[in-house]
């Protein structure tokens, strides 16, 4: 079974790099402008 996740994990991985770069550049810039949003969400909408 942890080899089942590991595939997986690794399939996961494969999949998002090659989704960035078959991604334009205006999606590209786009999902940074998120990333660097990410630390700053739960002070925005949760509290």
């Amino acid at each position: 079974m942890g080899s089942l996740k590991r595939l997986l994990a690794l399939l996961a991985l494969a999949g998002l790099v090659v989704a960035w770069f078959s991604a334009g550049e205006s999606t590209r810039r786009y999902l940074k402008h998120l990333g660097r949003q990410v630390p700053y969400l739960p002070y925005r909408y949760f509290i």
